[in-house]
This record gives structure tokens, sequence and C-alpha cells, in this order.
């Protein structure tokens, strides 16, 4: 007699296939990169702290000391801010602003200089980036690709401006004058610097051989976000991402310090002179607007010839998901959102308190940037999903056919 076995029906869904081992080894690298960097956020955290201890401290001795016996504090908390910019005007000469500035620039350099150790302690080593040589030519044409995406994200972070809202100083050169020297010397050179070691350096050497366009990506995403504003996001976002692609295509990170340096002394020319009691805003504002429009008509026009725009989709499984779905990542996201967050709107109400009946409304203007920072960074896997192939549909070769590369 013939046995028949019957059919038991499906109660529960089949465990779902393990993961790859090269989705899990990109997934931990990611995750190390968003906790090194969220590391160097702490670190420059306790600089900035202990700088602002020392700084106090200096103050209060001098208060003590009757250095200064002209500081009325009750004056000064009735007077608000023009007593405060006055009280600054009147300790110009006596050198201590510049001294005050000098040991914050020292201390936030040597912040800066942990932070880059801790980071190549976290992440993994990579391997070595084949170094390549770019010709002037080809330098001055990223130069302008530069300035392109530098103006389209300082318009889209600084909306306000065109409607009439004054833009924050953000180095407090208009208030301290000739002693804020010490801050736009770090701003061009410093910053360039140690910007460049740690957001390109310390985390492409790390992350390029999961894939270039996935790297340049965080690497942007997690500059932009250590800017701490909505004001400096996008520019730094673009910047960053241009950034990490020159330096992963020539593996020579000087080339990214010196384009780093050139942005940045060029947003520095007007404060700069402004030093020397020089006004330059409108010769400054036609050469920057030239050089921006110059740059998006190179990018537009070289759009699928420049090898810089194109990188090949990668074969690996779920590796959108694994880039930003990781603890590193979140944490580092969350983090820097918040930051963001909270000192965008302190900006906005303190604009709204200060401005009158007529410039109110403008000033909600600046939550504009500062919702475009939100959707960019929570929504930003849905646009890089995009170079993301699995390996059973698409082999290394037709990805290098399809990026033009």
């Amino acid at each position: 007699m013939e046995q028949t076995t019957e059919q038991v029906p499906v109660l529960f869904a089949q465990e779902p296939e393990p993961v790859p081992q090269q989705t899990r080894e990109w997934k931990s690298k990611y995750s190390r990169a968003g906790l090194s960097v969220a590391a160097l956020y702490g670190t420059i955290g306790v600089g900035q702290s202990i700088a602002g201890i020392v700084i106090g401290i200096v103050i209060a001795m001098l208060l003590i000391m009757r250095v200064l016996p002209a500081f009325d504090a009750q004056a000064i908390l009735r007077g608000g801010l023009p007593a405060i910019l006055r009280y600054i005007e009147s300790i110009k000469g006596t050198g201590i602003i510049a001294l005050l500035l000098a040991v914050f620039v020292l201390v936030q350099s040597a912040s800066w200089g942990v932070g880059f150790v801790v980071m190549r302690l976290i992440n993994k080593k990579g391997t070595p980036i084949e170094k390549r040589s770019l010709s002037f030519g080809r330098f001055l044409t990223i130069a302008l690709m530069c300035f392109g995406v530098w103006g389209v994200g300082a318009a889209l972070g600084n909306l306000s401006a065109f409607f009439g809202v004054e833009t924050q100083d953000m180095l407090g050169v208009e208030a301290l004058g000739i002693e804020a020297l010490p801050m736009l010397i770090y701003a061009v050179i410093g910053a360039p610097i140690v910007e460049e070691l740690t957001f390109r350096k310390a985390l492409c050497d790390r992350l390029h051989d999961t894939h270039e366009g996935y790297a340049a990506v965080v690497s942007g995403l997690l500059f932009g976000l250590m800017h701490g504003n909505h004001m400096q996001f996008f520019l730094a976002f673009f910047l960053g991402m241009l950034f990490a692609m020159v330096y992963q295509r020539t593996g020579r990170i000087v080339y990214t310090m010196l384009l780093h340096g050139m942005i940045n002394l060029t947003a520095s020319l007007p404060e700069l002179f402004s030093l020397a009691k020089i006004d330059i805003d409108l010769g400054w504002n036609i050469a920057v607007g030239v050089l921006v429009v110059a740059g998006l008509v190179v990018l537009l026009v070289r759009r699928k010839t420049e090898p810089l725009l194109h990188v090949a989709p990668t074969a690996v499984f779920d590796a959108n998901n694994a880039t930003y779905r990781n603890v590193g990542m979140r944490i580092v996201r969350i983090a820097a959102v918040v930051m963001i967050g909270l000192q965008g709107t302190l900006l906005i109400v303190v604009g709204m308190l200060a401005a009158d009946s007529d410039r109110f409304a403008l000033h909600l203007i600046d939550l504009i940037p500062l919702t475009l920072v939100f959707l960019t960074v929570f929504l930003l896997p849905v646009f890089t999903k995009r170079y993301e192939a699995h390996a059973q549909n698409l082999n290394a070769e037709d990805c290098m056919e399809e990026a033009g590369l």
C-alpha cells in the first residue's frame, strides 16, 4: 500500500537568509566611522570647555585685581549688547582679547589633534589609496567646481540674507576688530589642515575600499554636521563630498587642503580687509558670483565626462542599509541634528526678539534651511540607494561600464 504524506501548512515565515560576511564588514566599518566622529565631537567639546574655563579664570583674575576698574557688571546687564560691545572696545588696546583668542585657538587645535588620533584608533585600517597627480589645469577645473557647489550650499544655508536679514558674523570680527586675527588665521590655515586630516584622511582611508561614492557621501555628511549650524551645513556637505572624491582618486591630502584653504581664504577676505578698514564687499560679491557661476557651468558641461562625478554602483548586498542603519551612524546623526536644531532655534528666537515688527517674518525664513538640514540627514539614504546593486544582478565590469570609467 502506497503511503502518502500530507503537506503541513506553513505557519511561520521562513528564516531570513544570513547576511553575507562582506555586508557585515561594511556595516561595521561605517558604524566605526560614525562612532569615531562622535568621539571627535566629544573631544572638541571637552577642548572648548577647557578653553572656556581658562578664559573665564583669566577674566575673573583681571577683574579681581582691578586691572579693569571701569568694569561695571550691573551697567552692562542693564545696557545689554551695546554695553558689552563698549566693554570689549575698552579692553582692545590691552591685548587681552588677542591673548585669550590665541589660547582658544591653541586648545581647539590640540583637541582636534587628540580627536584625529582617537578616530584612527577606532577605525580599522583600510587598503592604501594609490597616489596620482593632478595637472595644474585639472586642479583649477576642480577648484572652479568647488566654488560652484560652495555657492549653492551657502545660498541654501543663508536664504534669509536674500530677504534683508543680516547674516551672523561667525568670527566676531566686527566686534573684536584686529583682536580676531588668531581666529582668522585658524580659519584660513589651521582649519583646512585639521579638518582634511580628520574628515578625509582618517575617514576615507578606512572607507574608500567599501565604495568611493558611499565614503564620499558619509564624509561630506559628517563634515556638514560637524559645523553644528544650519547656515554652514550645506556648503560643508557639498564641499566635503567633492573633497572626498578628490582625495580618493588622487591619494594626496595636500590637494584637498589647498582647495579647502582657497575656499576659506575667499570667504574670509572681507573680514581680513575690514581689519585694515577697507571695504571690499561690492567687489568681493561680484568676484565670488563670477566664480560660482563659472563653477556651476563647468559642473554642467563636464557632468558626464568628469571622473570625479561618477562612481560605479556597488555589488554588496544591502549596502545602503548597512551604511546608515548601524549604531555609530545613528548616534552621530541624531546627536548632530539635535545640536543643530537647538542652535538654529536659539538663533531664530534671538533674531526675532531683536528685530522690529516689520522684520519679524523675515527671521522665520531661517526655518527653511533648518528644516532642509533635517530632511537631508534623514532622507539621504533614499537618494544614495540608486548606487546599490546586488551582486547577482550586476557584476563589477558592468558597474564600471555604466559609470563611464
